[in-house]
């Protein structure tokens, strides 16, 4: 089903008795402590296995016990690895067999192996399944401001889109930074933003992107990157907008020879962070960031509408294309 499907089953409490969560983690993980919140109230009640915790015969006789005061058993499980079948399949029929026990099942890995796993979360034993996929902006933005209600932020639009792009579009990031904005006891506006939220997104990737441009080796970056929960495109586009932002550093210095980060990003910068971006921006001239900015726009274009290509590889093949070109 999708999430809309999800949102009608939730209204009408009607949860299935087993179900599997995996896509967009910060939607498997928000919906995933709505449902159980719905079906049991005290913590008691639940077991949780997260990642290599798992252990199967301790979660069966876990879900095969009998409540004798109508309590209920749930088994939570999240895991990036793909749980043998069988098991699946054993802890869902024992789910639809004892009134008293549900089993939901949040998967974080590859998501190509979810329509697979689904496979053991049949309707006729009582089980559903929901994928989730990256909000765009503004779906994001929806999310964003029903959570600032519920926190009583006032907070305008132009600080939410200022809030998405400075996290890179990490929801999860976006949603907890909510918390501390709502500290401020304040209308929040975009200067709030700039000066409360240095993103760890923001962290990530301005050392990721400077140690691509001095032409360091990237690897191990991409790779913790995407263990974080950026996929390729996410990469790309968080190196487009850097990458970009340079460029308008490099046009400001030639034309009036220094720097001022207010009339160039729209917002003031820490020192320390203008002067090193500044510094950057002017080690590379326009052909450079003519080609790099091609590069990425053609790179994002071929990962979003080409068939059978391996993403990763294109990516790492991408980045060292751009490095060509210092």
């Amino acid at each position: 089903m999708y999430k809309k499907e999800l949102d009608n089953l939730i209204s009408q409490n009607r949860l299935p008795k087993s179900f599997l969560l995996y896509g967009e983690e910060f939607y498997t993980n928000y919906y995933l402590k709505k449902m159980s919140s719905l079906i049991v109230s005290s913590k008691e009640n639940i077991l949780s296995f997260y990642f290599d915790e798992y252990d199967f015969k301790v979660a069966k006789e876990f879900i095969s016990q009998q409540s004798l005061f109508g309590d209920i058993n749930f088994l939570y499980i999240k895991s990036d690895k793909k749980l043998s079948k069988k098991e699946l399949d054993s802890l869902v029929e024992l789910c639809f067999k004892n009134d008293s026990s549900y089993f939901y099942f949040e998967y974080v890995g590859d998501e190509s192996k979810g329509s697979d796993i689904a496979k053991s979360f049949s309707k006729k034993k009582g089980g559903d399944f929901v994928r989730f996929f990256k909000p765009n902006f503004s779906e994001m933005m929806g999310v964003l401001q029903n959570r600032a209600k519920e926190l009583g932020i006032d907070i305008d639009t132009y600080a939410l889109r200022e809030l998405i792009n400075k996290e890179n579009e990490n929801l999860t990031l976006c949603y907890n930074d909510l918390e501390k904005l709502s500290l401020l006891d304040k209308k929040i506006c975009a200067e709030d933003i700039h000066r409360e939220i240095y993103g760890m997104g923001e962290i990530v990737i301005d050392d990721f992107v400077i140690k691509l441009l001095n032409k360091e080796d990237i690897y191990e970056d991409v790779s913790i990157l995407i263990d974080s929960g950026s996929d390729e495109i996410k990469i790309i586009n968080a190196i487009t907008n850097y990458i970009s932002m340079l460029l308008s550093f490099h046009l400001y210095i030639k034309a009036y020879g220094d720097f001022n980060t207010k009339e160039i990003l729209g917002y003031n910068l820490p020192p320390f962070l203008a002067k090193q971006r500044a510094t950057l921006s002017i080690k590379f001239s326009v052909k450079s960031y003519e080609n790099m900015l091609k590069e990425l726009l053609l790179s994002e274009y071929a990962i979003k509408n080409e068939k059978n290509i391996e993403k990763n590889s294109f990516l790492y093949a991408t980045l060292i294309k751009l490095q060509s070109y210092l």
